[in-house]
């Protein structure tokens, strides 16, 4: 192989890793793409067997415990704080209230900064509290990771650089039953998720999966607070 064509493949391949490199080093600010505000609401398209319209996503702050719920189309919220480190993940809470899991410790969910290839892998104990006042102790296990910068194009339309994060979770509900997810989302700066893909899986006691159900979903429209 010539001088020429050696340099051009050189030139060609380091252009390429410089390119890999600056899209990983590049640092981006949570709150850019996580939008925590009263009233913020997100529409998406209904999933395969879904037959209560669109599949709506809202946040409601509770001023009095300084939290925000953001809630999901069945009722169940994310308990959720944002501090100046970032996005911490307080627990959950279950089916329109039935009952409240809150973690021994908050997991910081989001940094405040995070770019491509950041990952967290943590483990809680929580406590679940039902409303008859019974209580019972469980586990609850994450692993996330932000893989890329994405073009994703959706009902609302085409999003350059959208970040995509995949995560697994794993609840040990404390009743002998186990609910894992494993999911993709992909977030829009100044939007939040435009585009899901989760998988729900619910084992009995004796470690039988009963329920495995896979939810995709993309966002058709959006409210967000100024």
């Amino acid at each position: 192989m010539n001088t020429n064509k050696q340099s051009l493949i050189f030139a060609i391949c380091f252009g390429l890793v410089l390119s890999v490199s600056s899209a990983t080093a590049q640092t981006f600010k949570i709150k850019d793409f996580y939008q925590l505000a009263d009233g913020n609401e997100w529409r998406y398209t209904a999933p395969s067997g879904w037959k209560d319209g669109d599949y709506v996503s809202r946040i409601v702050e509770d001023k009095n415990q300084k939290i925000f719920r953001h809630y999901d189309a069945t009722k169940a919220a994310k308990l959720l704080r944002f501090e100046k480190d970032g996005i911490y993940y307080l627990g959950e809470e279950f089916a329109n209230a039935e009952s409240v899991a809150k973690f021994d410790k908050p997991i910081l969910w989001f940094p405040a900064k995070l770019k491509i290839g950041d990952e967290i892998k943590e483990s809680r104990e929580f406590t679940r509290v039902f409303q008859d006042g019974k209580t019972v102790r469980g586990n609850f296990q994450i692993q996330q990771k932000v893989v890329a910068l994405e073009s994703v194009k959706v009902t609302a339309g085409e999003f350059t650089n959208a970040l995509r994060i995949e995560s697994e979770t794993l609840w040990n509900l404390g009743d002998g039953r186990k609910a894992r997810s494993i999911n993709v989302y992909h977030y829009a700066k100044k939007i939040g998720v435009i585009k899901a893909s989760a998988r729900f899986i619910i084992m009995n006691e004796e470690g039988k999966e009963i329920i495995n159900r896979l939810v995709e979903t993309d966002l058709k429209s959006y409210r967000i607070q100024k």
